[in-house]
């Protein structure tokens, strides 16, 4: 959940069924995120991108690229 994510973010540390587990450092996030177009998604809340350092946006591959990954 968000909740989560944001204790392990904040806090450093997580808690499950009770019980809190510290994260070692160095401990980072790395996440994805859908455009906004998808359905079903939604623009992050500012206090959440605020927290990320960096955004990298990555188009699509084109055709010839996109074979090449799929013969792998």
């Amino acid at each position: 959940t968000q909740s989560a994510l944001l204790e392990a973010m904040e806090e450093k540390q997580v808690t499950v069924d009770g019980t809190t587990y510290p994260l070692a450092p160095p401990f980072l996030v790395l996440a994805t995120q859908n455009p906004v177009e998808f359905a079903g998604t939604f623009p992050l809340p500012e206090a959440q991108v605020d927290r990320f350092l960096m955004r990298v946006n990555l188009g699509y591959l084109d055709v010839a690229h996109e074979v090449q990954v799929l013969d792998r």
